[in-house]
C-alpha cells in the first residue's frame, strides 16, 4: 500500500505499523516504517510515549526514528 498525494497513509497500514512495534517485529516494522516515512497521520499518544517522541508526533516521525535506530 502507497501513501496518497496527501501523505496520509491507510488505516489498515498504520495499524499494521502499531501491531509490528507492539509485537516487536523488526523486519515488519522496518518494511511498514519505508512506507509510513512521509505519513502525515498524527500518531496515537501511547505510541508517542513508547518511543519517545513529543506528543502530535506523525507516524512520519515514528517511521524515521525506526528506520534511523536500524542504521545504528
Amino acid at each position: 500500500m502507497e501513501i496518497n498525494d496527501t501523505n496520509y497513509a491507510p488505516t489498515d497500514l498504520r495499524d499494521r505499523f502499531l501491531n509490528s512495534l507492539d509485537t516487536e517485529d523488526r523486519t515488519l516494522t522496518l518494511r511498514l516504517a519505508t512506507d509510513l516515512s512521509d505519513c502525515m497521520n498524527p500518531l496515537p499518544g501511547m505510541t508517542c510515549n513508547q518511543l519517545g517522541l513529543p506528543l502530535g508526533s506523525t507516524y512520519g516521525s515514528a517511521a524515521r526514528l525506526v528506520l534511523a535506530q536500524a542504521d545504528v
